[in-house]
């Protein structure tokens, strides 16, 4: 990345000006460089105008084999994918392979990009649709740092019939089992916004709006009021089959260009 300079300045005072966290700053200190007119300087540099600063970002790499797996792509730039996911997100013990980084690693591999995966929102491996992710780690970081501002909402089909709208606000705990999430005082602030959108044989097919993002909160939050969603069997429901929970709108500050980027599935 390169810059023009336009006026005197140290190179660490020019630095706060960049969408630069000051993580990866020090992480080009250690293994990056900053080239000022071709030549390595510290930023105790003096920058003067008509400098040229090319700053090197660190090398990522990556242990997570490419696999050739189609992606559903609905928006991409220098820094960003919006990607309408179908597999589970990472590799764990039950899914070793077939996974959106084995799928973003290829993906990679075949357009030139060196990075490891940045998953700035991570969806549940049985909730499908729309999620963001970062390209590199500094773009990551960027987002990460005012994760809140990443505006997400969901579809979701719950038991019984779930008249008008309000607001969950309670706090999520993990349970001692190691997948199940339970509400509890002692957990983390959890909030979820909902709406009803229609009903039908004794089901209700609900828009969900998250300001926080704990791992199943909307199938907690759901079932906390008495809903849980129909065929999800570990918050209660009577059904027994896939349950139905879709990303269905993303959107966010582009913290490079400022720009607001917005993404929402047609009904």
């Amino acid at each position: 990345m390169s810059y023009q300079i336009e006026q005197t300045i140290l190179l660490r005072d020019y630095l706060k000006e960049l969408p630069i966290s000051q993580a990866m700053i020090k992480r080009i200190k250690r293994e990056g460089n900053f080239l000022v007119n071709g030549k390595s300087q510290t930023v105790r540099c003096l920058l003067q105008k008509g400098d040229c600063l090319e700053i090197i970002f660190p090398i990522e790499n990556s242990n997570i084999q490419p696999e050739n797996i189609p992606l559903k792509i609905i928006y991409e730039d220098d820094y960003y994918i919006i990607i309408d996911k179908e597999m589970p997100c990472i590799p764990t013990k039950r899914y070793q392979s077939h996974t959106l980084c084995h799928a973003l690693m290829y993906y990679y591999q075949q357009i030139g990009l060196k990075s490891t995966i940045h998953l700035v929102n991570r969806l549940d491996k049985e909730t499908s649709g729309y999620m963001l992710v970062a390209k590199t780690s500094q773009a990551h970081a960027l987002l990460s740092k005012d994760i809140k501002q990443v505006e997400r909402v969901y579809h979701c089909l719950v038991e019984g019939i779930l008249e008008g709208e309000g607001v969950i606000d309670r706090p999520i705990l993990k349970s001692n089992d190691s997948i199940k999430r339970i509400v509890d005082d002692h957990g983390k602030h959890a909030k979820t916004y909902y709406k009803s959108l229609m009903h039908k044989n004794n089901q209700t097919l609900v828009e969900c709006k998250l300001v926080t993002g704990r791992t199943h909160q909307i199938r907690v939050h759901m079932a906390s009021i008495g809903h849980p969603l129909v065929g999800d069997l570990l918050y209660g429901s009577n059904e027994d089959y896939l349950f139905y929970l879709d990303s269905v709108e993303i959107s966010f500050i582009h913290p490079f260009t400022h720009q607001k980027i917005h993404y929402k599935k047609e009904s």
